[in-house]
């Protein structure tokens, strides 16, 4: 039997080498930090390929020099504090020529002038790798988290299925900025090749679909063999009642 777990992980590497063997075409702009407090220096947002964007990447002043950090989540677990990326380039490769391509513009400015052409994306076929994370018991809207890697390019992580008003919708990962007094959020990681964001949004609610039905599918499969076990079960006290009246008849 196969391994499906390590069969899909090489499919994924299979896929990704592929995809570095074009071309991928960065857009990168660079927002410097007028007066910065911290070590943080600028936030920076790519477009890989004119098909997802990622928001919220810093750069920043460390011990030995400058360096570049994906958006990331904080998770509080068996009381410690983890921090995950929320969405990165999927190969070794690409991560290093957003990493340079992000320093070089933040270093010396292009500008609009300065930067290549845009990929033509009309009618590009664009792989979506769907996984779906269901909540066993959830306390609020929120019912499953979802990864999705586009392309072979980019992943993004902690998009929510969230029940609605409406029925179910999909909530890419967000950070919360505070600003002039209130509190804004913005997507950091998502889709910006036209129609990619809705097929994205009904490939998850699909995804939760299924494994819905799967699990209740496999609930059910449950509960029945538990009533023919229950059923065919004789409890010890019926069992000696049985015997009891069977030596008097005897008798």
């Amino acid at each position: 039997m196969p391994d499906n777990k390590r069969s899909g992980t090489a499919a994924a590497v299979r896929g990704a080498d592929e995809a570095m063997e074009r071309d991928v075409h960065l857009d990168v702009r660079v927002y410097p930090i007028d007066n910065p407090e911290g070590s943080t220096l600028a936030f920076a947002s790519v477009t890989f390929d004119g098909v997802a964007a990622i928001r919220g990447i810093r750069v920043i002043e460390g011990d030995e020099g400058l360096f570049v950090a994906m958006p990331q989540t904080r998770q509080e677990k068996d009381g410690e504090t983890k921090y995950h990326d929320v969405a990165f380039p999927l190969t070794k490769e690409l991560h290093k020529q957003m990493r340079r391509a992000v320093l070089d513009e933040y270093r010396d400015p292009k500008g609009d002038e300065g930067k290549d052409t845009a990929p033509d994306n009309t009618g590009r076929d664009v792989k979506l790798d769907v996984k779906v994370f269901p909540i066993d018991n959830p306390q609020g809207s929120t019912l499953a988290f979802a990864s999705v890697t586009v392309d072979d390019l980019v992943a993004i992580r902690g998009i929510r299925v969230v029940s609605g008003s409406d029925g179910l919708f999909v909530s890419m990962p967000q950070s919360r900025q505070e600003k002039d007094g209130g509190t804004k959020y913005y997507d950091v990681a998502f889709p910006v090749m036209k129609g990619l964001g809705k097929q994205l949004r009904q490939a998850v609610k699909e995804g939760y679909n299924a494994q819905i039905s799967a699990k209740s599918a496999s609930l059910d499969g449950k509960l029945l063999d538990g009533a023919k076990k229950s059923a065919a079960h004789v409890p010890p006290q019926r069992q000696a009642a049985a015997k009891s009246r069977y030596a008097g008849a005897r008798g």
